[in-house]
């Protein structure tokens, strides 16, 4: 009975000195990276990260953001070096409320410490990419009543309807249907940060978008209300008066695209 008591104790003792041996080792293995963003000369934030901690970028007042510039967010190298025509630039950042992991840290760390840079691009610099038409949806299926399911089967009438009238495939690969989560307001900051939205679908009145969401009630061109997703009462609102937006607008208000979300 003895030798069963001392071998037990040995096994207990043994399971604590190997967790013990396994929490120090980890502990070793975990190497903290100091990050911090910075805008131009400014200190905006601070945080660190390990192997087992990720961080999320932070957001930028907009007073920071000068006039005819767009900022994309956070880069770990020199801003007056990245070329926003570049095939690789959308590499070169990480944007606002997005993680960053120690593997993306660490190939810029100098004594354990990573500045982020706040990455601001002159509009005129930027090269304008042709869309026949983007459309937003509100990926939130408890408010909107949209998920992918849904919107494939959206897409696939869109594109036959768009071919019924003659639009060409070349037309067809340049459209965008980009979901957008979060809430009304992170979403539709993430529009407006975006600004090549020319449709939003599923998000509530103009009201809610242009206050709670911040919009600018002038951006606001056409909105549809009580456009059924389900039992959900949603709006189409329409930014843009390019001509293929307004032409895919008014088949999205046609009963034969209603009734694809019934």
């Amino acid at each position: 009975m003895l030798k069963k008591i001392k071998k037990f104790l040995l096994c207990v003792i043994s399971v604590f000195m190997l967790l013990v041996s396994s929490s120090c080792v980890a502990k070793a293995f975990e190497d903290e990276i100091n990050v911090v963003f910075m805008y131009e000369d400014e200190f905006i934030s601070h945080d660190t990260v390990t192997q087992f901690k990720n961080i999320k970028t932070p957001t930028l007042a907009p007073a920071y953001i000068p006039d005819g510039y767009k900022f994309f967010g956070w880069t770990p190298l020199n801003p007056n070096s990245i070329d926003p025509a570049a095939e690789n630039f959308k590499d070169t950042y990480i944007g606002t409320g997005k993680m960053i992991h120690w593997a993306d840290a660490n190939p810029y760390k100098v004594n354990s410490t990573v500045i982020y840079k706040a990455l601001m691009i002159d509009k005129a610099d930027i090269p304008q990419v042709y869309h026949y038409v983007v459309i937003a949806w509100y990926d939130k299926v408890a408010t909107s009543g949209l998920d992918q399911a849904l919107m494939d089967k959206f897409e696939d009438a869109l594109f036959a309807h768009l071919r019924s009238i003659n639009v060409s495939e070349k037309d067809l690969e340049s459209i965008v249907i980009r979901p957008y989560t979060g809430n009304v307001g992170t979403s539709c900051g993430k529009i407006m940060e975006d600004e090549d939205v020319d449709i939003m679908f599923g998000w509530s009145s103009v009201n809610n978008v242009t206050t709670t969401g911040g919009m600018d009630p002038a951006s606001l061109l056409e909105s549809v209300s009580e456009y059924y997703v389900g039992s959900h009462s949603r709006y189409l609102h329409r930014l843009t008066d390019k001509e293929t937006a307004v032409l895919v607008f008014e088949w999205l208000k046609s009963e034969e695209c209603r009734n694809l979300f019934k």
